[in-house]
């Protein structure tokens, strides 16, 4: 591959029409060359044994240069100056980089001296033309362009230390057809049918339909293979074999694609915008019921919760939010399939461990399950586990884990709430071949707390159901006590009965009463100014206490069979 790009500060039309009559050239050789504008445009990655040429514009940023260079067998370089320092700009200064060519093209209306410019540049070739076109310099150019179609058509280039570079670079470099969209405020979702059309979903509930930013099917593809290929920390596959891609683009965007097993293709962006953000910025509940999930999860008298949600349910923004009260010294180790939560990067804990499962490879070897991962975060001595997405295979290594002194842990799964996120999670310890009574009596001991994450009247995101685990009745059936609702007409949950067991000290080093009378809601002594629950509850300031609706609550008792 050739990479062919520019000064940004050169001329524009002086700098096309050199770069123009370049490629015209590599084609002269190389008829069947391809000419894409980044590394991740779908015509390069779409033809990937075929000449191709990267025409990046020197608008781009420099990571995305870097990437270009780093996979180039050649570079052109359009200058108005001498070129001094383009190798440690495009990191081909060190090691193999070092011996990739580079032909400088300077436009000046008076004489250059070439043998000094290839020596201040530490470039191989040096062209000098005019700024206006003229028949003698388009012929050099175009011998030029002949000249290099050798290096279009070579592979591109990925030593170990270019496979960094380029890795580094991906976000940046495979937002070619995404670009737009990724820097769109306001926005939860966006879903992507192939090369036809795209829903997209804001943050209010609204959804608008658009066209594809994806010109067919097979772009919307080749891009995947890309992203694929350079997202996420680590190479994945995106074909026949191996047809779903779950990754990460940037600091906000997670990526789902299908392709070769449903018609159309569909990719899948979710917004991430939560960060760093507290609970009360988020503003999911009142203040008293934040009091009592921040002491359950960063306190001094902690609770195991499983958080629940339908899909895109902000499961994940709640958890980085709790996690955030957690003492800096204390250790946290993360499994998910795919990094979502990414405590460090956000900078929402300083001791947090991302442990990632991983499929066995073409042989069968390399597999390392969310089992693995419990086994192997128990032995490290972790303070909390925190699993993203709990799909089976590992749920009763996890609950082991939850019931051996590990307190404060949090669980996410997809599910319907109340007694559906409990059928959800003795469904999935079952599937592992443990009996019904087994899983159930394995829960009714890890667990403390269900909390589902739903929708208001609004269609503002809110806390809306949290029921907590009592125990286990004599017939082996899960008792469950239902403590907060998201009532119709209003914006947060409001307490419905008072808790039992561990929850009443959780309740109390909260500052949370939990008696609930008729006709004054929920007793607190939650205070308006910042709180501390073992030191960490200053996110919870500012929230509004209660719901001020005097709400009548009785004792409510439920078994879940």
């Amino acid at each position: 591959m050739l990479m062919v790009s520019a000064d940004r500060d050169l001329d524009r039309h002086a700098a096309d029409w050199v770069v123009r009559t370049i490629i015209e050239g590599v084609r002269a050789s190389a008829p069947d060359a391809v000419v894409g504008e980044s590394l991740a445009d779908p015509a390069l990655a779409a033809a990937p044994d075929r000449a191709s040429v990267a025409a990046v514009d020197p608008a781009e940023s420099e990571t995305v240069l870097r990437a270009a260079a780093a996979a180039a067998a050649g570079v052109v370089w359009v200058t108005g100056g001498s070129g001094r320092g383009l190798r440690s700009r495009l990191g081909l200064n060190a090691g193999p980089a070092s011996r990739v060519p580079i032909a400088l093209v300077v436009i000046s209306s008076h004489e250059v001296d070439i043998a000094e410019l290839r020596v201040l540049a530490g470039v191989q070739v040096v062209r000098a033309v005019p700024p206006l076109p003229t028949r003698r310099s388009e012929k050099k150019l175009h011998r030029l362009g002949r000249s290099l179609g050798s290096l279009a058509a070579a592979p591109q280039r990925m030593d170990g230390a270019d496979a960094a570079v380029r890795r580094e670079s991906a976000a940046a470099a495979a937002a070619h057809r995404l670009r737009g969209l990724l820097d769109e405020g306001g926005v939860e979702e966006f879903q992507i049918r192939g090369g036809e059309s795209m829903v997209v979903e804001f943050s209010d509930g609204t959804r608008e339909s658009r066209p594809s930013p994806f010109g067919s099917d097979d772009e919307l593809v080749a891009a995947c293979r890309f992203l694929a290929a350079y997202s996420g920390g680590r190479p994945q596959r995106f074909d026949e074999l191996d047809p779903r891609l779950d990754t990460r683009i940037g600091d906000r965007w997670r990526l789902h694609a299908e392709a070769f097993v449903c018609s159309p293709p569909t990719l899948v962006l979710r917004s991430n915008m939560a960060g760093g953000r507290t609970l009360a910025e988020l503003g999911l509940c009142s203040r008293e019921l934040a009091a009592v999930l921040v002491e359950a999860t960063a306190g001094k008298v902690r609770a195991n919760v499983v958080v629940a949600a339908a899909m895109g349910g902000g499961k994940t923004t709640l958890c980085q939010a709790l996690l955030a009260e957690v003492p800096p010294d204390e250790r946290i180790d993360t499994i998910e399939d795919t990094p979502e939560l990414r405590l460090r990067e956000y900078g929402i804990h300083p001791n947090a461990y991302e442990r990632l499962t991983r499929d066995a490879n073409n042989d069968g070897v390399g597999k390392h399950s969310m089992a693995d991962h419990v086994r192997d975060a128990k032995r490290a001595n972790s303070s909390k586990l925190v699993v993203g997405e709990v799909r089976g295979e590992g749920t009763m290594a996890l609950l082991d884990a939850m019931s051996s002194g590990l307190d404060g842990c949090l669980v996410t799964l997809h599910s319907p709430p109340g007694e559906g996120v409990l059928e959800k999670l003795t469904a999935y310890a079952t599937s592992e071949g443990a009996d019904e009574g087994l899983a159930r009596r394995s829960i009714a001991i890890a667990v403390h707390l269900l909390v589902w994450m739903g929708r208001n009247h609004a269609g503002e995101r809110a806390i809306a159901d949290v029921t907590q685990i009592t125990g286990l009745s004599a017939e082996g059936m899960i008792e469950t006590r239902g403590l907060w609702r998201l009532m119709p007409g209003e914006r947060w949950a409001v307490p419905v009965a008072a808790p039992e067991g561990r929850m009443v000290d959780v309740y109390r080093a909260a500052g949370v009463c939990g008696q609930v009378t008729e006709g004054t809601g929920l007793v607190s002594t939650v205070p308006s100014r910042p709180l501390t629950a073992g030191g960490h509850l200053a996110a919870v300031h500012g929230l509004p206490s209660g719901n001020g609706n005097g709400r009548v609550a009785g004792l409510v008792s439920e078994r879940v069979r």
